[in-house]
């Protein structure tokens, strides 16, 4: 390796990592220095790119190529320590430079990693667990869906109603001139629907066949730049008035959807929403376990760890966003601002890494480990599960530099199973009872029957696991407005110093950010989800760039 690291534990959760680099590594540093200051230099009798090494040395001057070298290769042997080590760092590095020569470079980083949480109880928790029952309306909802499905449209007498058609012809003018795109000849218009402005619906409600109305639209400062803002005046015509006839639930209406009869139908709608409701449920229970094994330890999470997540998350949303509408447009059509949005995240993002940092301190007490092969066991499954070839899926994954990833993933998959799997189901009215009892003991004057306890709220989406791990593609992400989404870093302020500055010639990088979001996969484990196999694999991230700073007297 071309660095060496070692690690030192300090207080109020920092390390200290002592770094040494080795001659040769240093000099190939500076050759690749010398190689890319002869491509910048224009001298006559020498075509660029091809000044001889002695002269860019005579010209630009031994330290001065030496100080630049180590402005720029720095950053690359801070973040090769970060990945020996497997050091998370949550904040700027402070960089205590030590001797720095041709010859050999060393110095030390010393940065704030995440708090390791005291444990309390995580085996064996008693946690409510709902009965999985499908409520008798989502079957016919979804049976109705069917129907909707079928549907046909017959002309009706009587006046246009909610859910009702019209067919119209429709005239736009802006300023009295009319409106190219606002013109339609015979426009069929679902009242009540949410594809229409409001406008539509309230001046065609009530209308019948020859009725003609008047209105005006006023457009909002999102709409298109032709209309944004102003005021279209409307005049609508309606042709005729049309009503939604449905199918009758037979076996001529299950044929159109793929079955013999509609017992067929029903049953296969039942089996689907009992499968979707037991998943539901054993979520939520996975959840409320994670939860109450988060509430029995003792740690508080940085503020910074968490404006990192608020900040992955909204970037993660902007890039889930159309092209051509930005983040603050987005939330604007929420009625937020980017301030209140960070401040709507905040809650959920400290959840979300509460509970990683738990599950990860369970995984480590308990000593769970996967071997290579465990890995590859996995992926061939997920291959297999996705109709890929596991060869192909095993080699993606390796060249997209996932395999530590997903060996992470399945440790922390493998340490919720286990919580889960020992915690013991109690009834929704047992948990009343005990929720009661807890209130009644904490405060008995004021104590009042307690209510049902609500469903854990999950915390920002993260893609599950899924035989995709060598599919670059970023997880995709909640929009704010309904919370959450990882994104990349945002810029970091330079690290403080430490001791005397470097010298002058040698100029300090740029601060960048450190530490990559969590995989997707244990994001979903932690959050309750059941995993489910190979993480889209990413590539390591950019660590932040310490600066230079040498010590009192360094040479």
């Amino acid at each position: 390796m071309p660095v060496a690291a070692e690690v030192t534990a300090l207080e109020d959760d920092q390390v200290r990592i002592d770094i040494s680099v080795p001659e040769d590594e240093v000099r190939k540093q500076f050759d690749r220095t010398v190689k890319e200051t002869s491509a910048r230099m224009r001298i006559p009798g020498f075509r660029p790119g091809k000044v001889p090494a002695g002269i860019v040395i005579q010209r630009v001057g031994r330290d001065g190529l030496f100080a630049q070298t180590i402005d720029r290769a720095l950053n690359d042997w801070y973040r090769e320590a970060l990945a020996t080590t497997g050091i998370d760092p949550i904040e700027s590095p402070e960089v205590d430079m030590g001797d720095a020569t041709e010859r050999g470079v060393a110095f030390a980083v010393t940065v704030k990693v995440p708090p390791t949480p005291k444990l309390g109880e995580y085996k064996g928790l008693e946690v409510m667990k709902e009965p999985a029952e499908t409520p008798a309306d989502a079957i016919e909802e979804e049976i109705n869906r069917v129907r909707e499905q079928g549907a046909r449209l017959e002309d009706k007498d009587g006046a246009a109603g909610i859910g009702d058609f019209v067919v119209a012809d429709i005239d736009g003018t802006l300023d009295g001139e009319a409106l190219p795109q606002a013109q339609s000849r015979d426009q069929l218009v679902e009242l009540g629907t949410a594809r229409i402005l409001p406008e539509f619906t309230n001046a065609l409600e009530g209308t019948k066949a020859g009725d003609s109305v008047t209105f005006d639209v006023t457009y909002p400062e999102d709409a298109p730049e032709e209309i944004r803002g102003k005021t279209v005046a409307y005049s609508i015509t309606v042709q005729k008035v049309q009503g939604k006839v449905l199918p009758e639930l037979d076996d001529a209406l299950a044929e159109t959807v793929g079955f013999a009869t509609a017992a067929e139908m029903r049953e296969e709608i039942e089996q689907r929403l009992a499968t979707a409701t037991e998943r539901a449920v054993e979520e939520r229970f996975r959840r409320r376990v994670i939860d109450a094994a988060v509430a029995g330890a003792d740690f508080q999470v940085p503020a910074a760890m968490v404006e990192r997540r608020v900040e992955e998350i909204l970037q993660d949303t902007s890039h889930q966003l159309p092209q051509g509408i930005t983040l603050e447009q987005y939330l604007a059509m929420q009625g937020q601002t980017l301030d209140q949005a960070r401040e709507g995240l905040r809650t959920d993002a400290e959840l979300s890494i509460r509970r990683e940092l738990v599950v990860e301190a369970i995984a480590d007490a308990e000593g769970i480990m996967l071997s290579d092969d465990d890995i590859e066991a996995r992926v061939r499954s997920d291959a297999a599960a996705a109709g890929r070839d596991p060869e192909e899926l095993l080699g993606d994954l390796r060249r997209a530099g996932g395999w530590d990833n997903l060996r992470e993933d399945l440790r922390i998959e493998r340490a919720v199973d286990m919580i889960v799997d020992s915690a013991k189901q109690i009834s929704l009215e047992e948990a009343e009872k005990r929720e009661a009892a807890e209130a009644r003991a904490a405060d008995p004057a004021e104590a009042k029957p307690a209510a049902a306890k609500a469903p854990a709220k999950k915390p920002a989406a993260r893609k599950p696991a899924a035989a995709k791990q060598a599919a670059k593609k970023k997880p995709a992400a909640k929009k704010p407005a309904a919370k959450k989404p990882a994104a990349k870093k945002p810029a970091a302020k330079k690290p403080a110093a430490k001791g005397a500055a470097a010298k002058s010639t040698a100029a300090k990088p740029a601060a960048k950010r450190a530490t990559p979001a969590k995989p997707a996969a244990r994001k979903a484990a932690t959050s309750g989800a059941k995993g489910s196999g190979t993480a889209a694999a990413k590539k390591p991230a950019a660590a932040r760039k310490p600066a230079p700073k040498k010590k009192p007297g360094a040479g």
